[in-house]
């Protein structure tokens, strides 16, 4: 086996559902942080739940229909009416700070909930070694 950078699972998943966006595969260990921009569907507030190892990290209800969200390196969660810029840190979509440790059989999972999204693009971003 050998160990990996980089993006180590993602999806684009937009209909309302629990998704799995990573699972850790046997005989290795995975540490890394979440990078994820969205928009909630125009017709109906929607929630948004992201999991890791069974805890919930981000949990969003009732986000107002049309709004933006994305995470930023001192954000898990921006909400807003306009799309991220990237023309402050603030407003740049990257990898949050929170650190997240998987080993085998740990799963990184979405769920949404209210209504579909219009987009989603949702990664775990990181490094995964042979144990």
């Amino acid at each position: 086996m050998t160990d990996r950078i980089g993006v180590l699972g993602e999806s684009t998943v937009t209909t309302a559902a629990t998704t799995t966006i990573y699972t850790c595969p046997a005989a290795k260990a995975a540490k890394g942080r979440i990078m994820w921009r969205g928009q909630f569907a125009t017709q109906d507030d929607g929630d948004l739940t992201i999991t890791v190892n069974g805890i919930a990290v981000i949990v969003q209800t009732n986000v107002t229909g049309g709004q933006f969200g994305f995470s930023s390196t001192d954000q898990l969660v921006v909400i807003g009416a306009t799309a991220p810029a990237g023309t402050s840190v603030a407003t740049t979509v990257s990898p949050a700070a929170p650190e997240y440790f998987l080993s085998a059989g740990d799963t990184l999972t979405f769920t949404l909930a209210g209504s579909n999204m219009q987009s989603m693009n949702i990664q775990f971003v990181g490094t995964e070694i042979d144990v």
